[in-house]
């Protein structure tokens, strides 16, 4: 076969392959995309229907930005900053960008560079309208929380929920490896165990779903702030449960042991998974958390 012919058939047979993965990747995105918007329907803003940002108002010069955990949504946090609201602080709870949206928008806005920006935006809103500005995350909204202590290290003082701090080996290789498939979304597993409590797993608004983006910017902010734990000098209390199924025990242990603050407490959860807030600790949790700010005025 002369070489013309040779490339002229490469070519087609890579344009078909092209074509394939295209109208391939369209079906998977369809289904996925049809299949949540059936589970998880949105309100006039475009927002999942019970997951919009919190902003509770109390008339002191106190605050706290509290951060919900990656692939989920302030709903998590709504009790916990409830019981925050009632002991006398104002409340913010962002909705970090791409959560609590279509899995279209997710794909689109949910990366780290967003997360970063926002929160600090968030910060500063705050601060421009309070004396004393408190910190608190959850999950990956633990991790983001290091960082923002870290960039100011006046805060008076710092509330980690299950911080989910470095990455096991694992989960790193799959971020990795993402980026070469052409799925465009990943199931997450486990999601199940990381709230014990039926009723409130019930109520519980994240996808279950994930891009390949999503994961490498949640390896960006874990790792970041697993390195900066030496650096953070504000005041931090650290709530952990001891089944907790998204992170290790004794990772928890080291990632406090790192903590360069002297002022620093540890309380180890025994009745819940991984999100503390919601799951059946979660008055014991507030109950700690409020005791740690007051200590700290």
């Amino acid at each position: 076969m002369p070489m013309t012919e040779v490339g002229a058939a490469a070519l087609a047979l890579v344009s078909a392959g092209a074509w394939w993965t295209w109208s391939w990747r369209r079906r998977v995105a369809s289904h996925f995309e049809t299949s949540d918007a059936s589970r998880r329907p949105l309100d006039a803003d475009g927002v999942v229907r019970g997951a919009a940002a919190l902003h509770l108002v109390a008339d002191t010069d106190r605050a706290v930005l509290v951060l919900h955990g990656f692939n989920d949504t302030p709903q998590s946090m709504a009790h916990f900053a409830r019981r925050l609201h009632a002991a006398g602080y104002t409340v913010m709870v962002p909705r970090l960008p791409g959560h609590g949206r279509a899995l279209r928008d997710m794909a689109r806005e949910a990366h780290a560079a967003a997360w970063f920006a926002h929160v600090r935006a968030c910060h500063a809103e705050l601060r421009a309208r309070h004396a004393r500005v408190y910190l608190c995350g959850q999950s990956m909204g633990g991790a983001l929380a290091v960082l923002q202590a870290v960039a100011c290290p006046d805060r008076p003082a710092l509330a980690l929920l299950a911080p989910f701090l470095g990455m096991p080996d694992a989960l790193q290789w799959q971020a990795r490896l993402s980026a070469f498939s052409p799925a465009p979304y990943f199931r997450s597993t486990g999601g199940e165990r990381s709230i014990h409590d039926p009723d409130a797993r019930r109520q519980a608004l994240g996808p279950g779903i994930v891009t390949s983006r999503m994961l490498r910017g949640l390896r960006q902010v874990a790792l970041h702030a697993e390195r900066a734990l030496p650096r953070v000098a504000v005041p931090t209390l650290y709530l952990q449960s001891r089944h907790d199924n998204r992170i290790e025990f004794a990772r928890a242990e080291r990632c406090f042991a790192a903590l360069g603050v002297t002022d620093k407490s540890a309380q180890w959860l025994e009745g819940s998974g991984h999100i503390i807030s919601a799951d059946y600790e979660r008055d014991l949790v507030a109950d700690a958390v409020i005791a740690w700010f007051a200590r700290h005025p």
